[in-house]
């Protein structure tokens, strides 16, 4: 009897990603947060979980053997960037909800640097 595979599917991923769904879902939540007047927090928390997703898809890929590096790498992408619209253009709710994401990443990045070395 010959063995049945599933077109698109290999030996190697046994499962899809939960990734890309909690990604777009914060992009669509820190868009509405910048959109509708006041609701800077939630801008934040879309992007907070833009910068999960982004940092779960590096480990689950493996282009990361760390937690706290691709973290790290994501707070000072949001801070940079945060900073250049911030003071370059006239979009500053959204260069705040960058540097505030940034801040609460990268703590988040020092939290799992500390708890992968033993020290927490």
């Amino acid at each position: 009897m010959a063995e049945r595979t599933e077109q698109g599917l290999s030996d190697q991923y046994t499962s899809a990603s939960p990734w890309p769904i909690p990604l777009v879902i914060g992009l669509v939540v820190a868009e509405l947060g910048l959109v509708f007047e006041g609701l800077l927090p939630v801008a934040v928390g879309g992007m907070l979980l833009l910068a999960t997703s982004i940092v779960g898809i590096t480990r689950e890929s493996e282009f990361a053997a760390t937690l706290w590096r691709p973290t790290l790498t994501v707070a000072v992408f949001f801070a940079v960037v945060g900073a250049a619209i911030h003071q370059g253009t006239a979009a500053t709710d959204r260069g705040l909800a960058m540097l505030g994401t940034s801040v609460v990443v990268a703590a988040a990045s020092g939290a799992a640097l500390l708890y992968e070395t033993g020290r927490l």
